[in-house]
């Protein structure tokens, strides 16, 4: 398989194993895959490549492993870098301001914060995951999100986890380490996992 050219398949069922072990969300990986894989096909077509024997298989697993593996290693970019270079890929739906929690808040950013929006003094609590940490106090949806206008309404002095979204940190305080959040309904997960996936598609294709 395709796949194999880029990771040993025994390594790779050992990450999909952990991944898996700790992100708990099978079934909304396998929308956003199946999402990843309409538009795959489109951008890489398997009629161009079918003498070479790559089939909509080849494709799937690729974007399985580009779901769950930083290009880091393989000494690409990482996602945070991918995803900060495409803000277009946004299409501000609300899904990340009306379904994620906790909405971490780091506590070198708290002052800054506050200082300009010194009425969320009685919004924000500690964080139970990571200690001397904050989060708000309500989250789900966020209040913060006006859903007329499909706006966050601090969006200028917003979070850093809201800014790095789809991307949120997760780890314990020494190693902390960004994952992709597998919001099925978010364009911007989406079309992280397409980039991915078309880089190690066209890394792969170079060994056949």
């Amino acid at each position: 398989m395709l796949r194999d050219f880029l990771i040993d398949r025994e390594l790779f069922e050992k990450i999909r194993e952990k991944v898996l072990e700790e992100e708990n969300t099978e079934i909304k990986r396998e929308i956003l895959e199946k999402s990843v894989l309409r538009k795959l096909r489109k951008k890489r077509s398997i009629k161009k490549y079918k003498k070479k024997g790559v089939t909509k298989g080849d494709l799937k697993e690729i974007i399985e492993f580009a779901n769950m593996v930083s290009l880091e290693l393989f000494r690409g970019p990482s996602d945070f870098e991918i995803a900060s270079g495409h803000p277009e890929w946004c299409s501000h739906c609300g899904t990340c301001c009306t379904e994620s929690s906790p909405i971490f808040i780091h506590k070198d950013e708290i002052n800054l914060l506050l200082r300009f929006n010194p009425s969320l003094k009685n919004e924000i609590i500690g964080n139970d995951e990571y200690s001397e940490h904050f989060r708000f106090k309500e989250d789900l949806p966020c209040k913060f999100h006006s859903s007329k206008i499909n706006k966050c309404k601090i969006y200028d002095t917003r979070p850093q986890v809201c800014r790095s979204y789809p991307l949120v940190l997760i780890g314990n305080n020494d190693m902390p380490r960004y994952t992709l959040d597998l919001r099925h309904k978010c364009d911007y997960a989406v079309h992280l996992v397409l980039e991915k996936s078309m880089i190690l598609f066209d890394e792969a294709i170079e060994y056949i």
